[in-house]
């Protein structure tokens, strides 16, 4: 009994461990709006860069979501996404969903 009531005691403190969001942040190089899922592409450089995605459920602040290169994008990132940016031919980028950002004008 002991022993399953430890499992389940590091089970409960393991698990939200695995669900934190992680920091982000660049100079965006590529922003592409995907009009098909109402989500834009960003590819980020350094310091913390990678492939994000900007979706409706993104909490934004400042000057909006990204709509240009060149912008500075901070925030927090979470699970993966995608972009359907075309359909015929199918073109889609995945990468990972931004939970909340800022970003430069």
């Amino acid at each position: 009994m002991r022993r399953l009531a430890c499992m389940f005691a590091i089970v409960a403190l393991v698990l939200p461990v695995a669900a934190y969001a992680y920091p982000f942040g660049g100079q965006a190089s590529i922003v592409l709006p995907c009009y098909y899922n109402s989500t834009i592409f960003m590819r980020l450089g350094p310091p913390i860069g990678g492939d994000f995605v900007w979706t409706t459920a993104t909490r934004t602040y400042q000057f909006g979501p990204p709509t240009h290169a060149g912008q500075w994008i901070l925030g927090l990132a979470g699970a993966p996404y995608y972009c359907l940016y075309s359909i015929a031919p199918e073109i889609t980028y995945n990468a990972i969903a931004i939970i909340m950002m800022g970003s430069s004008q």
